[in-house]
């Protein structure tokens, strides 16, 4: 059964949101790695954010139950 999750990353002049599916419970890197690929193909929903700091970044995730 895939799991889902909603990560949202902000920071760098970015604030970005998505889904992210896992096939089972994911580590903090495979999550931070598979938001990173996300980001790269253009997949996360991506807008400017100047209230962060730009020199660091906060990831945050949590488990989506239908």
């Amino acid at each position: 059964m895939m799991k889902k999750y909603k990560v949202i990353l902000r920071g760098m002049g970015i604030f970005a949101t998505g889904i992210l599916s896992f096939k089972s419970e994911p580590t903090l890197n495979e999550i931070e790695e598979e938001t990173a690929l996300y980001l790269n193909e253009k997949l996360l929903k991506v807008e400017e954010d100047s209230f962060h700091r730009e020199d660091r970044y906060i990831l945050t995730y949590e488990e989506v139950v239908a």
